[in-house]
């Protein structure tokens, strides 16, 4: 494993599952409320899935099975792909309550081996800050296209790139005031952060909490990497930052398709 994911699998395997558990409820409580409102849980991506009654899927990152789960409640066959032991106990808890079941790979994506798993896959689907704990995009798009079938479809919904610019990245930290421009849209270097669950816990807490290495993307990166891929880009949709500022973009949304194309 390269040091990004060392240092990141570190991180994303502190006190997760005790996150989990005490944001979203114990595994027998979220799993009653995921079969009632499967689709709650997936928000406006629900939109660029589609019917996925019967359809295989790969939750690359899928974290704590928020998404997969639900997917799966819906009737497709998931398989998610992340770093952390305590997000697949967790997920992997909630699954069996829900009554449906989940592929789980714990691994760092960028050195998954994916022999078995090509053109195996209708949708990949990866959802809320993602991008940012790779070092090489064009190895992981070329990756993901490998993975779908002819006619698959990649969803990723991501953190717009426009934070770079802003002292603050962290789009989910509520600013109602301004918004200081301190960053340099074009860096490329790793940078230091936190991990995304460490401010949920006491102040005197965070100190204790391993740190992540981050490569921020710029929005031509991202879009270049994915069509050097093979991929067809069928739609990018942009969205408002979470606070009062939403007159600048906090969020995007890339629908992607591998298609067989006659030349």
């Amino acid at each position: 494993m390269n040091k990004q994911g060392e240092v990141n699998k570190k991180a994303w395997s502190y006190r997760a599952y005790e996150l989990w558990v005490n944001k979203f409820g114990l595994p027998k409580d979220v799993a009653k409320d995921m079969i009632r409102q499967p689709k709650i849980y997936l928000r406006r991506d629900i939109e660029f899935l589609g019917n996925v009654n019967g359809k295989k899927i790969a939750n690359l990152l899928g974290s704590c099975g928020r998404k997969a789960i639900p997917l799966a409640i819906l009737g497709a066959d998931v398989t998610i792909v992340d770093i952390s032991e305590d997000n697949k106990k967790y997920a992997i808890e909630v699954a069996k309550e829900a009554g449906v079941n989940l592929t789980y790979i714990v691994s760092d994506f960028s050195e998954l081996n994916i022999d078995e798993m090509r053109n195996s896959f209708d949708i990949t689907y990866m959802e809320g800050g993602i991008l940012h704990y790779f070092l090489d995009l064009n190895e992981i798009s070329q990756k993901i296209y490998s993975m779908l079938k002819i006619g698959g479809r990649l969803v990723l919904n991501d953190f717009h790139p426009i934070r770079k610019i802003f002292k603050v990245r962290d789009i989910f930290e509520v600013r109602d005031d301004s918004l200081e421009l301190t960053g340099d849209y074009f860096e490329n270097e790793l940078k230091i952060g936190a991990v995304a669950y460490e401010k949920l816990f006491p102040v005197a807490e965070q100190n204790e909490f391993p740190k992540c290495l981050l490569r921020y993307w710029t929005m031509g990166e991202i879009i270049s990497s994915f069509a050097s891929a093979g991929f067809i880009i069928d739609k990018l949709v942009e969205g408002p930052r979470f606070d009062s500022n939403k007159n600048i973009p906090g969020e995007f949304t890339l629908i992607a398709s591998k298609l067989k194309i006659q030349r």
